[in-house]
């Protein structure tokens, strides 16, 4: 263990947002809630998410300059810290070199990975995986893909998680209920298949109240999508408001894509709809069946006839639908979905591996 504080209360440097409701600062939270030291660095401290072209232009062509600077900055934290943790969430600047030089000062590097593709991310993602104590990663497909593309068998399959202190039943304002009360909605990115769902329920289903929060790619699709689209991503607080008051969340799922990201079949949204006590009609997944009972605490379809056919079912039957809100959160609670329950799993994987390392003369 790097320096002489006690052995229950770690020194964490977090690659993380540093915003509430990021799913990266969850983490962080969950592990000062544990009562370990953690200092988080934000990858958007050093790359500006500039919109206009002339500036998107300007960090395309700095870019790789940006990158060595974030790397450097990093590996100064790393001295100045002496982390026994370095947590990655998703790390797409992360150089290889740069975690071979951290783990040389005996720190355990663990990334926990949210996405659905690896090469489209950056080119540092990919060939930095290797480096990596452990890999955690929200999707199944990538516990056999990383084995056949890297030889990498040092990972493991855990879930996105709900943020207890975000996503939770808030008492709504009468503001509150004219920004976010409708009768569905959706809250996420924009593909090809969430699209078309989309379409479809708004044109069959048009009499209702159907909102959609998410890029503005969704506004620029025109015509009744575009209608329905009422503004930028919802965030933190207002994003589990935004839950709480849509009588059902959808859950559709991205379908994957040509550069190798995988389908997906949970989410984040999985997890943080019903912790925030919404009602959920989810995409029927296997995995999604094994986290919540079908019916009893979210309700599960297999296409479009099936989803609008229970859009309408759970908007007239107010008492079924409340209950399977309810029993959905009571879940999310019993069964240990939250984030702090994720951030449990990686510090007894941190302390698995540091095991390891004392029993094996830190050869790694």
């Amino acid at each position: 263990m790097i320096g002489d504080q006690d052995a229950s209360s770690l020194r964490i440097l977090a690659i993380s947002a540093l915003w509430q409701g990021a799913n990266d600062y969850a983490f962080v939270r969950a592990f000062r809630r544990m009562g370990h030291s953690v200092r988080a660095v934000s990858e958007q401290e050093f790359l500006p998410s500039w919109r206009s072209w002339p500036l998107r232009l300007v960090r395309r062509v700095l870019r790789e300059r940006i990158v060595e600077d974030y790397n450097q900055a990093l590996l100064r934290e790393a001295r100045m810290l002496r982390p026994d943790l370095l947590f990655v969430f998703k790390g797409a600047l992360v150089k290889a070199e740069t975690l071979r030089a951290v783990r040389d000062m005996g720190t355990i590097c663990i990334q926990f990975y949210p996405d659905t593709g690896f090469r489209a991310q950056s080119p540092q993602l990919w060939d930095a995986i290797p480096e990596y104590d452990w890999f955690f990663s929200t999707k199944l497909d990538h516990v056999e893909g990383l084995r056949a593309s890297h030889g990498y068998h040092r990972v493991s399959f855990l879930p996105h998680g709900f943020d207890p202190e975000t996503h939770r039943p808030i008492e709504a304002s009468a503001r509150d209920i004219a920004d976010y009360g409708c009768d569905v909605s959706f809250i996420g990115s924009i593909s090809k298949k969430k699209r078309a769902a989309m379409e479809e329920l708004l044109q069959r289903a048009g009499e209702l109240d159907i909102a959609i929060w998410g890029p503005p790619t969704w506004r620029e699709q025109g015509g009744a999508v575009a209608q329905a689209y009422r503004g930028s991503p919802v965030l933190g607080l207002e994003y589990a408001k935004a839950i709480s008051l849509s009588k059902i969340n959808l859950g559709l799922m991205f379908e994957g894509s040509s550069d190798g990201a995988r389908p997906d079949v949970l989410t984040a949204r999985t997890f943080e709809i019903p912790g925030a006590g919404g009602f959920m009609l989810h995409e029927r997944t296997d995995e999604a069946a094994e986290h919540f009972e079908d019916c009893t605490e979210c309700v599960l379809f297999s296409d479009h006839d099936e989803m609008i056919d229970k859009i309408h079912y759970y908007l007239a039957h107010d008492d079924e639908r409340r209950a399977i809100a309810a029993a959905g959160r009571q879940r999310c609670l019993d069964s240990g979905y939250s984030t702090d329950d994720r951030a449990r799993v990686i510090i007894a994987k941190f302390h698995e591996l540091r095991t390891q390392d004392s029993n094996s003369g830190a050869d790694r």
